[in-house]
């Protein structure tokens, strides 16, 4: 390896400069188009943005009925400071965060040009381009995953405490992110497992080390799950969904794995495109290329093998972190065929994958909402729903709208857009909202909104409220899309204590 690679410094030692400004290129775009694009077509936030982020993340808990609490203090902090902007470029931030985890494990592994180009072929790679301006759980997994995979390394290669307990920090924080970060620690432990010999294992400090400092890191969030009843766990159970028929059992990881193909297959042909092809030599008992390989490989096969176990789906976007590593596996695996390679068109096509990505983003969430009459969440008009919510509450009760009920997604536009902030009840569910107790609400009362769709009536939800009093409904109209059917909205109200 050693060889080819002061080989190649000398011959192209422009290259370096190449793959550099490209990926120094790359960052900068990724920061700032990717934050600023979206923001300036968005009406409203994403989905996931305000019904696991904002709606939890107000009320700043340890935990939340379906996941760890990190991505939603983190959004709220965001949107706190910077407005609608802010979820936009948190996203963002965890993308390159990336990138610089990335780059930097390459580092360690091969010359620093390659490891620039290994991170540059991650514009191939589908979920860092159209899902990105949607802030969520699986976004907010990358970095983390990324930085583990750089602190094990450095720990499996030095043995040294500082990349242990760099570990147990960053793994700590991976699991207050999203329980799916114990696929990547568990492929952790079978690889060093693998490596140094179960005994030899056993023995080594560094991981009960990492494994402590893990446990300090989720203490309190384990705590909370302890006294709230596991509702996160009681969650997944209720969620899951078994594939129908000896068909769909076998079909749920084969769509899976074949998701995952078809999201790195970019990746893989600019690469081919640039002469970054598979140099059957440097793929033969090479550690480096064995422990990506490891890293990459192991969860999303650890995924498909419990889906086949139990027949339980599994969903595509799961992947979203699992891919991070796939530029530096393409870079290594062709380092015979370094000499063949070409800069310019690595950094072409990276560019023009980067550009399509920003165009798939527009043509899904602009174009074909307004083609189809068909508004996407960030066309809802939010603000008119807010205002509506605040006349109807004002004409009822004399008091600051402190609670508001409704899914995750409808409550939490309307408390987003309201001032004073209220909190939101999420589906009038004490267990989703624990924050919402029912002496705050005799206390406070609260405002009921729902969508109102064609043959439905007020929610079930709702209705066994003792005291609601149905309102009625108003009517919207969708500002991009105006000749789409209306959104109608119902409403109810508790009234408080005393009214």
């Amino acid at each position: 390896m050693a060889e080819p690679a002061a080989a190649i410094d000398s011959a192209r030692p422009s290259w370096r400069h190449d793959f550099l400004f490209w990926l120094v290129l790359l960052v900068f775009a990724q920061l700032v188009i990717w934050t600023v694009l979206p923001w300036l077509f968005a009406l409203s936030l994403p989905l996931d943005v305000v019904s696991d982020g904002l709606t939890w993340g107000h009320e700043w808990q340890w935990g939340y009925y379906k996941h760890p609490p990190l991505p939603s203090w983190t959004v709220e902090a965001f949107f706190d400071a910077f407005g609608d902007l802010g979820p936009f470029l948190l996203s963002q931030i965890c993308i390159v965060m990336t990138y610089v985890f990335v780059f930097l494990l390459g580092c360690e592994m091969m010359p620093m040009r390659w490891a620039a180009a290994g991170t540059l072929l991650l514009t191939g790679v589908y979920y860092f381009s159209v899902p990105t301006p949607e802030f969520n759980h699986n976004i907010a997994q990358m970095p983390a995953w990324a930085a583990a995979c750089f602190c094990y390394f450095e720990a499996w290669k030095t043995d040294r405490t500082r990349w242990w307990l760099g570990l147990g920090v960053v793994a700590g924080l991976g699991l207050l992110t999203k329980y799916s970060t114990a696929l990547l620690l568990f492929v952790m432990l079978a690889h060093f497992v693998f490596t140094r010999g179960l005994k030899d294992g056993l023995r080594s400090s560094g991981p009960w080390i990492a494994a402590g400092i893990c446990l300090v890191v989720i203490s309190e969030h384990v705590l909370w799950l302890a006294r709230s009843g596991f509702p996160s766990f009681h969650y997944a159970a209720e969620r899951a969904r078994v594939a129908s028929g000896l068909g769909g059992w076998i079909l749920a990881p084969v769509k899976f794995l074949s998701a995952q193909a078809i999201d790195v297959l970019p990746a893989v042909g600019i690469a081919w495109i640039a002469g970054l092809r598979p140099a059957p030599g440097t793929l033969q008992h090479n550690e480096k290329l064995g422990f990506l390989l490891w890293m990459t490989l192991g969860p999303p096969i650890a995924v498909a093998l419990g889906s086949l176990a139990t027949g339980m789906a599994a969903r595509d976007m799961w992947g979203a972190p699992m891919w991070n590593l796939t530029g530096l596996i393409i870079v290594l695996s062709a380092a015979g065929n370094w000499k063949r390679a070409s800069g310019k068109w690595l950094g072409a096509g990276a560019a023009a994958l980067f550009a399509i990505g920003l165009g798939g983003f527009v043509v899904a969430n602009v174009l074909v909402p307004e083609l189809e009459n068909r508004p996407s969440r960030i066309q809802w008009p939010d603000r008119s729903i807010a205002r509506a919510s605040a006349t109807v509450w004002r004409q009822q009760v004399q008091r600051p709208l402190r609670i508001v009920a409704g899914d995750g997604w409808l409550g939490g536009l309307v408390a987003m857009r309201s001032v004073p902030r209220p909190s939101v009840w999420i589906d009038a569910n004490y267990r989703k909202a624990p924050w919402i107790t029912p002496e705050a609400v005799k206390r406070d009362g609260a405002l009921l909104l729902w969508r109102v769709h064609p043959n439905e009536s007020v929610p079930n939800a709702f209705t066994c409220l003792k005291g609601i009093q149905i309102l009625g409904q108003k009517s919207f109209v969708w500002p991009e899309t105006p000749k789409a059917a209306p959104l109608i909205i119902g409403y109810a109200i508790l009234l408080p204590a005393g009214r």
